[in-house]
Order: C-alpha cells, then sequence, then structure tokens
C-alpha cells in the first residue's frame, strides 16, 4: 500500500491518501506520522489554539488486511493526542461502516464525506477558523480559488 500524507492548511489540514492495500504496518507507519505532524501542528498552534482537522481519501483503498481488532488496538493511541475532526472518505459502504466504528472507538470526532471538497465544506460549518480557506484540487469546484 502506497500512501500519501500532506497539509491541505498548514498546521490546520491534514491529508492523508491511501492507494492500494492497507495492511497492519502501513496503518501503524502512517499514524505514527501523521501524529507527529500534528504534534508539531499543536506546539505551533498552543493548548488554547485551533484544532488540526484530518481528512482521509481511502476512494482508491482496494482491501485492507487487518482485522477489525487489529485496526481497534491501533487506533486507541490516538485518543492521547489533541485533535479536530477527522473525515473520512470511503472506498465502499462496508469500508465505512468500519471506519466510523474504529474512530468511534478512538473517541474522536468523526465525519464521513464523498469527496475531499465535501469534508472541507463540512470542516469549515465545525470551525469557524477555516470560513476563508478554499480548496483548489481533483474534485473541487472549477470556480474555486485556492487561498489560506
Amino acid at each position: 500500500m502506497s500512501y500519501k500524507i500532506s497539509w491541505l492548511l498548514e498546521n490546520r489540514i491534514l491529508l492523508i491518501s491511501y492507494d492500494g492495500v492497507l495492511s497492519k504496518v502501513d496503518l501503524q507507519t502512517y499514524l505514527a506520522e501523521s501524529m507527529d505532524m500534528r504534534d508539531r501542528a499543536n506546539a505551533i498552534l498552543t493548548e488554547g489554539g485551533p484544532f488540526v482537522h484530518t481528512i482521509t481519501d481511502a476512494r482508491r483503498m482496494t482491501r485492507t488486511e487487518l482485522s477489525l481488532n487489529e485496526a481497534l488496538k491501533t487506533m486507541r493511541i490516538v485518543r492521547n493526542q489533541r485533535v479536530g475532526w477527522t473525515v473520512y472518505i470511503p472506498a465502499k459502504k462496508l469500508d465505512m461502516f468500519f471506519a466510523t466504528l474504529g474512530h468511534q472507538f478512538a473517541g474522536v470526532r468523526y465525519r464521513n464525506a464523498e469527496s475531499i471538497a465535501e469534508a472541507i465544506a463540512f470542516l469549515k460549518t465545525v470551525d469557524e477558523t477555516l470560513a476563508h480557506f478554499t480548496y483548489v484540487g481533483e474534485d473541487a469546484p472549477a470556480s474555486t480559488a485556492a487561498n489560506s
């Protein structure tokens, strides 16, 4: 499995994109990397500052090689970090079901979406500090212009 982690909005919105098969090692590796990025962002934003949100785009994930129990064990580490909303874009309805269970178990704010643009639109409704952020990407409306 390959995955990519990047900032859609520096220190505010993380984008994690999957491509292919998700293994236990991949999950552990990307969680550690994304948690490190959030920790650095939280240090900059300060304890009372705005949250770091995460959008996970799993539309190109073909399958997962870990059980629900393995995923839940791995997700427990997220409970100890200051996080905002996690928005998940599933490949299939069944993936959405398991992602919902995992995120609820991890105790994070969670929502599903069908696209990155929809995920950002949702985040803007729950975090007023994102009001002026716009996104230009593969599934954003053509009339949108990027800024931060």
